[in-house]
C-alpha cells in the first residue's frame, strides 16, 4: 500500500507539473486536447502497472490542487475541475471489465471511447460548475461552445487509437525499494518546488 501512495503522489505531482508549465503553453495554441490526452495516456499507463483502482483519481485530485495554486497561468478554477473530473470519468470508464480481451482491436476501441468520452466529459464539466461557481450558468453559452468540445473529442479519440495500445504494453519495470522510494521522493519535491515557483 504504501507503494501505491508514494506512486499516486509521484505521477499524480508529475501530472500537475505538466498542467502547470506544458498545459498552459499548449492551451495558447488551442492545443489543450494534446494535455487532456498526455494526462488519460499517464492515468492508463499507471493503472496497467498498479492495477490499483482509486489510484487515478488521487492523482487527478493533486494534479488539480497543484495547478489550482500554481501562481502563474489562467482560469485556475476550470483547469482544476476539468483535470479532477477527469479523473472520476477515467475511475468509471475503467469500471467496464474490458481488460481480460487482450486483442489489438479492444484496445484500440477502448482507446477511442475512453479518450473521446474522459476529454469531453472534463471540458462540458467546466463550462458548467466553473459559472456556477464563479458566476451564473448559462445553457446557451455551453450550447455555442459544444462543438469545439465535439471537434477536441474526436482528437483525442483519435489519440487514443494510439496512445491505450502502447500504455497497455506488456512491459515491467522493476526497482530497488529504496531507490524506488528515494527518487519518488526526489521527484516529487522538484515537480512542487516547480509548480510553487511558477516554473
Amino acid at each position: 500500500m504504501k507503494k501505491i501512495i508514494m506512486a499516486t503522489i509521484l505521477f499524480g505531482s508529475i501530472w500537475g507539473l505538466l498542467e502547470c508549465s506544458l498545459g498552459d503553453w499548449l492551451h495558447e495554441y488551442n492545443l489543450s486536447v494534446v494535455m487532456a490526452s498526455i494526462a488519460i495516456f499517464l492515468m492508463a499507463l499507471t493503472r496497467r502497472h498498479f492495477a490499483q483502482p482509486g489510484m487515478q483519481l488521487g492523482m487527478a485530485f493533486i494534479a488539480a490542487m497543484l495547478r489550482h495554486f500554481n501562481p502563474i497561468g489562467g482560469c485556475l478554477v476550470c483547469a482544476s475541475i476539468a483535470i479532477f473530473i477527469e479523473g472520476v470519468a477515467f475511475e468509471v470508464i475503467w469500471l467496464i471489465p474490458w481488460q481480460k480481451y487482450q486483442s489489438m482491436v479492444m484496445k484500440m476501441s477502448m482507446g477511442v471511447i475512453s479518450f473521446y468520452t474522459i476529454y469531453a466529459v472534463g471540458y462540458i464539466a467546466t463550462q458548467i460548475l466553473t459559472p456556477l461557481l464563479t458566476a451564473k450558468f448559462y445553457l446557451k453559452d455551453l450550447i455555442a461552445v459544444m462543438p469545439k468540445i465535439l471537434a477536441g473529442s474526436t482528437i483525442a479519440g483519435i489519440i487514443g487509437i494510439f496512445a491505450l495500445p502502447f500504455a497497455y504494453l506488456p512491459l515491467k519495470i522493476e526497482m530497488e525499494k529504496k531507490l524506488y522510494y528515494g527518487t519518488s521522493v526526489a521527484i516529487t519535491i522538484i515537480c512542487w518546488i516547480a509548480v510553487i515557483a511558477g516554473i
